[in-house]
């Protein structure tokens, strides 16, 4: 402390003194500051929670006091002003940024980053670009300059290990040492001891008035770091059951959906399907106004594809849409070997019958119990399996390592339906020819709506695809965050958004940080990026990722129908090119006579697919245009369906070479024919003439019979002749 020159300056009018606060990083700087400028200032190296109480014996009427991140538990000085940015003064310039004007200084880069750590933390950073090294050099100091001990960074490694998902009690009293670990790994999280609580990464609002709600007074609490920043109750406010009871109310009170899954499984099938007793057809009726905004959506070609306003008889359907009576009455339930188990809630189970054969079956899913963002990935990336992608040599133990579910189940009222892909483990049963490769979890609902079941055929390998939105307040305002040096916005090149897209459940599978990023920029759509809302697009993924609010009350409708009816317009159109393309290979390898009739049957349902179900466009909204536009791009639709375009002209071109071929050998046939009869034609002409002139009725006559019976021989026998020629 600089008490000597305090004292030297007693006599003047006023002194400027500045008062600090508890140690932390900031802190420090702040000091530095000080020096620099030789400004007075007491320091008492006090720890968080430091009191104006503290320096009560400085205390003067004549001096003007300026304390630093202070409680002020007494009354105040007479020239006096506070310098924080916590609690009700959070929407201040943080701490060393107020000095730095008092003082007239320019903050240095690192200075800079010191004061967004202490405001807004990691975020608050990262918003200034900085780099991981950056990052991790700062964290460090502010843990060393509050304390912390080699100890201490110990017990935070075991708390983190014993936690229950996003609830982290803490053996030690340094929760930085937890929360720094911890923000790679969640979003929001809790972290409590015997004496205090943390709420980190939620909307502070909201936990300031859950706290008001449990007759927690504001003087019993703090926070800051910006509106998804921390909120923490004071030490010894709470008994440790309270504590304990204030978290467990906490993580259970709010009825939300986190995130809604949906997995398709499009498959080609022969035959009819037989609805039977568990599927129902679903007319289409408009009973609520999420029907009508769901109809209106599209073009009136394309409600006619989509939507059943027909009985289920009538023979002039495009689709046929049908729904799992216990659909919304059961759990899915996946079991990974690596990350847990997620049992999510049903909330339908529905399948579409597109003319061609063509089906969609659609797992709908809702999640309320997992926020972590790795158990989003895990849920898409271990849900959507129905085989295995490999066989190690513990044939799927292997797999389950990586990729696959120990187990997937669904549950309803009265049965249950569990797969645990064990039929793979043994050799016999690889070996056999037709190997069935459709899950028990979706056998068992639709195999006996089939006749030919064994002949289904999925559309995708070894997944299905995949419709995800998940509703993250932090992470949607992070992603947002937009860097002026770089002049790009956060998501840009984060990790957890390309594994979301491309549904990487085990680490992102691109290394390459310039391809992570090209990537990402070719598969998102970010027309609403400031208001937190992203939507990501791959080849078996639709991915969103928006706030509670926003997510809950405006994009989750639009994400059960109208993106669902999208996305099924698109696999639908996978599904018939490549139907089509095996088709005309099958077509090529029959006999002439067939391939003919059969390519102008196929040729003409070809035209019928064209004009009633593959539609260029499929609404007037602007972002249904531009989401519809990308996605065929990603999914390559255009470039298969001018594919497929080119073998249909090819086969139609073979088709004309094989009734030209038809028509030559007419040709021929017709002019073998008058080459036959051009002997006889000048025979007949002379005896014609010479007949004339004889005047004998009975010698015109045996002449003309014998002719007849000449020309009568030849006809048959080159008739015959070329029926052999054509036969062979």
């Amino acid at each position: 402390m600089y008490i000597s020159l305090y004292r030297k300056r007693l006599n003047r009018k006023m002194a400027r003194i500045f008062l600090l606060g508890g140690y932390d990083l900031e802190m420090l700087e702040i000091k530095k500051l000080l020096q620099l400028k030789r400004q007075i200032f007491f320091d008492k190296e006090l720890s968080w929670g430091a009191k104006l109480s503290d320096y009560k014996e400085y205390f003067n009427d004549k001096d003007e006091f300026i304390a630093i991140e202070l409680e002020e538990d007494i009354e105040v000085p007479k020239n006096y002003k506070l310098i924080d940015h916590h609690n009700d003064k959070s929407s201040n310039p943080s701490s060393i940024e107020q000095i730095a004007k008092i003082l007239d200084i320019e903050l240095n880069r690192w200075q800079k980053l010191v004061s967004a750590n202490d405001a807004r933390y990691i975020a608050g950073m990262q918003e200034l670009c900085a780099t991981p090294q950056e990052i991790q050099k700062i964290r460090d100091a502010d843990r060393a300059a509050q304390g912390v001990t080699l100890e201490d960074e110990k017990l935070a490694q075991k708390s983190l290990k014993e936690a229950y998902n996003h609830l982290i009690y803490s053996y030690t009293p340094h929760f930085s040492t937890i929360a720094d670990r911890a923000y790679a790994k969640f979003t929001h999280y809790v972290i409590f001891n015997d004496n205090k609580v943390v709420f980190y990464g939620y909307n502070v609002e909201k936990v300031i008035k859950f706290l008001e709600n449990k007759s927690i007074k504001s003087s019993n609490y703090y926070y800051g770091g910006g509106d998804y920043g921390f909120v923490g109750i004071k030490e010894n406010i709470l008994s440790k059951d309270e504590i304990k009871n204030l978290v467990k109310e906490f993580d259970t009170m709010a009825d939300e959906v986190i995130s809604y899954h949906t997995f398709m499984f499009p498959f080609v099938f022969e035959g009819k399907f037989d609805k039977k007793d568990m599927w129902e057809y679903h007319k289409f009726e408009i009973q609520q106004t999420r029907d009508y905004n769901e109809y209106v959506y599209f073009y009136k070609h394309v409600q006619d594809a989509l939507f059943n306003k027909k009985d289920e008889d009538n023979s002039k359907f495009i689709s046929k849409y049908y729904e799992y009576k216990d659909g919304e009455n059961g759990t899915f339930t996946i079991d990974t070997k690596s990350k847990g188990s997620f049992t999510l809630q049903l909330d339908g189970i529905s399948l579409r019958i597109f003319k061609k054969n063509i089906a969609i079956l659609s797992f709908n899913l809702i999640n309320k119990r997992y926020h972590n963002p790795q158990d989003i990935l895990a849920i898409n990336d271990f849900g959507r399996r129905i085989y295995p992608q490999f066989l190690g040599e513990h044939f799927t133990d292997d797999t389950k390592n990586v990729l696959l579910a120990q187990s997937i189940s669904l549950k309803f009222p009265q049965k249950e339906i569990y797969e645990d892909f064990t039929n793979f483990n043994k050799i016999e049963k690889l070996a056999v020819a037709k190997l069935n490769f459709i899950p028990k979890f979706i056998k068992e609902l639709i195999s006996p709506n089939f006749i030919n079941f064994e002949n289904i055929r999925p559309i995708i390998d070894d997944r299905m695809f995949v419709i995800s939105q998940y509703h993250n307040d932090a992470l949607s305002n992070r992603m947002k965050n937009y860097c002026d040096t770089t002049e790009e916005y956060m998501y840009e090149n984060d990790d957890f958004w390309y594994e979301y897209i491309f549904i990487d459940g085990n680490g992102k599978n691109c290394q390459s940080r310039h391809m992570t990023k090209d990537l990402i920029k070719q598969s998102t759509y970010d027309r609403w990026v400031e208001y937190g809302t992203l939507f990501g697009i791959s080849r078996y993924s639709f991915v969103s990722l928006t706030g509670h609010w926003f997510g809950n009350n405006r994009l989750l409708p639009h994400t059960q129908t109208m993106y669902f009816q999208i996305f099924s317009l698109l696999l639908a159109y996978r599904a018939t090119i490549i139907e089509f393309s095996d088709e005309i290979q099958d077509i090529t390898s029959k006999p002439d006579e067939e391939i003919i009739t059969e390519a102008k049957e196929l040729y003409k349902r070809y035209l019928n697919f064209l004009n009633k179900l593959y539609f260029k466009e499929v609404t007037a909204q602007d972002q249904g245009i531009e989401l519809y536009n990308k996605a065929m791009q990603i999914m390559d639709i255009p470039k298969y369906m001018n594919d497929l375009d080119n073998e249909i002209n090819e086969l139609h071109s073979y088709v004309d070479m094989l009734e030209e071929k038809k028509r030559n050998k007419k040709l021929d046939a017709i002019t073998y024919l008058g080459g036959a009869f051009l002997p006889l034609s000048l025979v007949l002409g002379f005896f014609g003439v010479n007949v004339g002139k004889t005047n004998n009725f009975a010698t015109d006559l045996v002449i003309n019979v014998l002719l007849g019976t000449v020309a009568i021989t030849i006809i048959g026998i080159f008739l015959l002749y070329q029926s052999r020629k054509g036969a062979s």
